[in-house]
């Protein structure tokens, strides 16, 4: 776990909420192993063709893995995959998930912030879906992600979109003499200074950002690595078959076929 004392706690406070709700999340949460999903609700990998060329025997990286099913994927497809997590039930739904596949993975138990610890080595790709919300110090990560890229080695990081986390609200019109009607929309209060959006439940407390896509950008190159694609996917319309998908996600159909939920970015590190 991170060292210093905030950022323990911090993630603490996740590894809590994420072994709590680990398994009513792998019960109502529908993830193929078919597909190499970015996010909810999205195409996957098979329309989107954002990962580089996968050649087997290739090391991969899964950072946030859940229940790994990107990573058993990958290794279908005969890539050597170490998959992380914050969470050891977690942990256990992608150690079984894999039995099931057949497929073997290294699976270690880890915060984002210090993967570095306990991960060693070099790899030809890192990839993430949806976990590097819930970090509070992202630059740090991505350039520990760079240290660790073979050169000419890729990452693939999709997180949730700065516009969806706004405030989804019904603006009322004055009806039909002024030509304004009833609709909806979104209200952010700053896009540039993004509020720790944070949740207590039943399963305990879990915090989440949504950073500004310029400041993903600026980490990227900062960290010394060629971006070399961004991509803001079109939510699938309501009833499309995608690779990661639960009740919740298909009943907020509106506001996902208004704004993207996810954005994906693809980044090099150059070969020397």
């Amino acid at each position: 776990m991170p060292r210093n004392p905030v950022m323990k706690k911090y993630a603490d406070n996740q590894r809590r909420y994420w072994d709590t709700l680990s398994d009513d999340y792998h019960r109502i949460t529908r993830i193929s192993c078919d597909d190499y999903h970015h996010g909810p609700q999205i195409p996957g990998e098979s329309k989107l063709q954002l990962l580089p060329p996968l050649v087997v025997g290739q090391t991969a990286l899964e950072l946030g893995c859940g229940g790994a099913q990107n990573s058993i994927w990958l290794a279908r497809r005969g890539l050597v995959c170490t998959a992380a997590d914050i969470s050891a039930a977690q942990l256990r739904h992608a150690r079984e998930l894999a039995a099931g596949f057949g497929v073997e993975l290294n699976l270690v138990q880890t915060s984002l912030e210090e993967f570095h610890r306990h991960v060693p080595g070099e790899f030809d790709l890192i990839h993430s879906s949806h976990a590097f919300e819930f970090v509070c110090d992202p630059a740090a990560i991505i350039r520990q992600i760079a240290a660790h890229l073979k050169p000419g080695g890729n990452l693939v990081l999709s997180t949730i979109h700065p516009l969806y986390n706004g405030e989804w609200i019904e603006l009322v019109g004055d009806g039909e003499e002024s030509g304004s009607a009833d609709a909806s929309g979104l209200f952010l209060t700053n896009y540039f200074e993004p509020p720790e959006d944070r949740r207590d439940d039943e399963y305990g407390t879990v915090c989440s950002r949504a950073w500004p896509l310029s400041a993903w950008f600026g980490w990227l190159r900062a960290a010394g690595l060629d971006v070399v694609a961004l991509a803001e996917p079109r939510p699938l319309p309501p009833g499309s078959p995608t690779p990661y998908t639960s009740d919740d996600w298909g009943e907020a159909d509106a506001k996902l076929q208004a704004v993207p939920i996810s954005v994906i970015f693809v980044a090099r590190r150059l070969a020397t």
